[in-house]
């Protein structure tokens, strides 16, 4: 990634992908405890057996009833692979290694609990009661010293015969020209707990060490750190260690997996990733794939080059596929978690601002690319977004959501009152619709017009925004129902607005939507009245300075809804509007808005801030939230309130909001559109999938203001 003046030119990036695989693929048990990589082959010891992988399922060793092969369907205690790309299996209260492709029981005579390799090539082992070591080119063992009374967890060797072993009572390093143990304790050795599990040392002698409360580092010496909580460990129950050769750390904990690579951890758990979040081993190949032993199976994390045009082909295919009815596209429901071939797709509450800005993503695309598919696309959901206004037989009065009678929900939303039907009975219809609702509308209908309609739908959308527009001043600046009535939240009238308490929190927000709304109409059909009653509000209602914190700081975090309206309203109005000195207020709002909401990395509201402003809108951390937006978007049930690496938001909880501080990764918080909160902890079932316009939207936006270019990657 570079900078060529304002604009990014990408390369691919690592995208993230996980596989689960369980019983139905192989593995003797889900309860995956052990995993190593050996001359190539990735091997799992369960609790029932030994499996290998090949060809993405696992199998059991073909060689596996050899005389002196690991019993088949023992537990596996331990799997070791040394530098030669033999296979060390404790199985059974013996010993076994795999070389060249045949078992042989080694002489050990013990279960081994743990195995490790010194600088030498000195091979250390550790039985239950002792170690012992075998020289390179050696057959035989020697018993080196006893552990005493101390349950060893794990060994790690280094250099020449340095060992340490983790227990259950601290750190043992063994010491001296007659070897013995040096005991190292937390009461006075810096050791955050005596109660100390894997570990593994680099070639420099730098030991990391799982214990209860985190990862102690540990330099031969009398060095020590301790990655914690407040160092951005999640959990700090760690169980076990793996190096990658890339200078990764793994480290699997009781509720996940964290990765530390190039001083930033991230944290991996719920199944976005991991079949269970009880970690049990963890193994890294060298093709930098990620293997991760659970009680419910194994995770492979690896990490697929891609650009970011790609994943938005990638997504844009699966929104056909799957999120799209009547060329509506909103999220679909799962009727079995994570299974996006189950279910159907939603009527939403909000089908028209959720295809609207479908159709922006596709106008935009259009625009970038010239590709006729997504002209297509644009046209068709446009005309379905206009359908709305078609279906309620009230003019200018348009339906949140619709449903066709060939749809089995058809004749059975009647327990909603605000359920109708069309005058031609083909639809049912759902009224009180929303400024949310029209926000969309208006906001598809500039961006289309502008940069994919032709002429004849540019007339179709001229009466259908005028007819909508008439409604609204008809009726004092508002959207009534078939009763006649406003409805809940579609009300601009200057009266309410300036002069109602209970309007007050939407004074700013409703301004700037009327004000973006006459706009536009004015833009699109060129007639006079909307300029005169946009002129008006201005002059007389103070509606231009109505919008100037238009955010609601106070407890703003709490909510995303009038965030997401308020970007979508920017855009034409600071479009279309040229009049400087309008501008210089319009401008001011929406610098508050964004200096509050930037901390938040959404990719829609910095591209939208650095399409109106050509100022630097933190383009790299958009990148970054497009990047780590994970590929299924599926609404997996993602807990982080346990975590030890996170801060609550003091204010919000003095106001009954449990909500962070500051948002975690877009790959380690729930799933959630911009109209949602990002400082929520824990959220989602694995039954929702959703909208791919989440990241299509924003993307090629980004695209079409040139904030990024991808030509470089050839795409």
């Amino acid at each position: 990634m570079k900078t060529t003046g304002s604009t990014l030119l990408l390369g691919t990036f690592p995208q993230l992908e996980r596989t689960f695989y369980t019983k139905a693929h192989g593995l003797p048990s889900d309860e995956a405890v052990k995993l190593a990589v050996a001359d190539g082959t990735v091997w799992a010891g369960t609790a029932a057996g030994l499996a290998r992988m090949n060809r993405e399922r696992w199998e059991a060793d073909p060689d596996g009833e050899a005389p002196n092969s690991p019993p088949p369907a023992a537990a596996i205690e331990l799997l070791y692979a040394d530098r030669r790309g033999c296979l060390w299996v404790s199985a059974g209260g013996g010993l076994y290694v795999r070389e060249r492709g045949e078992w042989r029981k080694d002489p050990f005579g013990a279960a081994a609990i743990a195995l490790a390799e010194d600088g030498d090539g000195t091979l250390w082992a550790a039985s239950a009661d002792a170690l012992h070591r075998r020289k390179a080119g050696g057959e035989s063992w020697e018993r080196v010293a006893s552990f005493g009374k101390a349950e060893v967890r794990d060994i790690a060797a280094f250099g020449s015969g340095q060992v340490y072993a983790s227990t259950n009572s601290g750190l043992l390093a063994l010491s001296g020209k007659r070897p013995h143990w040096f005991q190292m304790r937390s009461n006075g050795h810096g050791l955050p707990s005596d109660d100390l599990r894997g570990m593994a040392a680099d070639r420099w002698g730098h030991l990391w060490i799982g214990t209860d409360k985190g990862v102690f580092l540990h330099d031969h010496t009398n060095s020590s750190f301790l990655l914690n909580g407040e160092r951005g460990i999640a959990c700090e129950d760690v169980r076990t260690v793996a190096f990658g050769a890339d200078g990764s750390r793994w480290f699997g904990t009781s509720r996940g997996a964290i990765r530390l690579r190039d001083g930033q951890t991230r944290y991996f758990a719920s199944k976005r990733w991991l079949p269970h979040d009880s970690v049990r081993a963890i193994a890294v190949a060298p093709d930098g794939s990620v293997w991760i032993g659970t009680d419910g199976g194994v995770s492979r994390i690896c990490a697929v080059p891609m650009t970011l045009e790609e994943k938005a082909d990638r997504i844009d295919h699966r929104v056909e596929q799957y999120e799209t009815r009547f060329h509506y596209v909103t999220r679909r429901g799962l009727t079995e978690e994570g299974n996006i071939d189950s279910g159907s797709v939603r009527i939403s509450d909000n089908d028209g601002l959720w295809t609207s800005d479908y159709v922006a993503a596709q106008s935009y695309r259009y625009a970038v690319t010239g590709d006729e598919r997504a002209k297509e696309k644009a046209k068709r959901s446009m005309h379905a977004v206009m359908r709305l206004l078609e279906v309620t037989g009230r003019p200018g009065f348009f339906a949140r959501s619709i449903c066709h009678n060939s749809e089995p929900q058809f004749g059975k939303n009647e327990v909603n009152p605000e359920w109708r039907l069309s005058p031609d009975g083909e639809w049912e219809w759902k009224g009180d619709t929303s400024s949310d609702e029209l926000t969309g509308h208006f906001y598809a209908y500039s961006v289309y017009y502008d940069l994919a309609a032709d002429e004849e739908d540019k007339t179709l959308m001229q009466e259908c925004v005028r007819a909508i527009m008439d409604h609204i001043l008809r009726h004092d600046y508002c959207l009534t129902d078939v009763d006649g009535l406003p409805t809940t939240w579609a009300v601009w009238t200057p009266a309410k607005l300036n002069g109602e308490a209970k309007w007050l929190d939407q004074r700013g927000i409703n301004s700037l939507q009327l004000l973006s709304f006459l706009k536009t109409a004015a833009q699109l059909t060129g007639e006079e009245k909307y300029e005169r009653a946009y002129r008006e509000l201005v002059t007389q209602f103070h509606y231009a300075m109505n919008t100037l914190e238009q955010k609601r700081t106070f407890l703003g975090e709490a909510s995303s809804i009038d965030d997401n309206l308020a970007f979508h309203a920017y855009v034409p109005l600071l479009l279309y509007e040229t009049d400087p000195d309008l501008r210089a207020l319009y401008m001011m709002s929406l610098e508050h808005h964004w200096q509050f909401e930037r901390r938040e990395r959404s990719p829609l509201w910095n591209a939208v801030y650095g399409a109106l402003t050509g100022r630097a809108c933190d383009v790299e951390a958009a990148i970054q939230t497009l990047a780590e937006m994970p590929l299924d978007m599926i609404h997996w049930k993602v807990e982080n309130s346990h975590r030890a690496d996170i801060r609550f938001h003091p204010e919000l909880a003095k106001h009954g909001y449990r909500l962070l501080a500051e948002p975690l990764p877009y790959e380690e918080r729930p799933m959630h559109r911009w109209d949602k909160t990002p400082y929520l902890c824990d959220s989602g079932d694995g039954h929702l999938l959703e909208d791919g316009t989440v990241y299509l939207h924003p993307y090629w936006l980004a695209r079409y203001w040139r904030l990024i270019d991808e030509r470089a990657s050839g795409t």
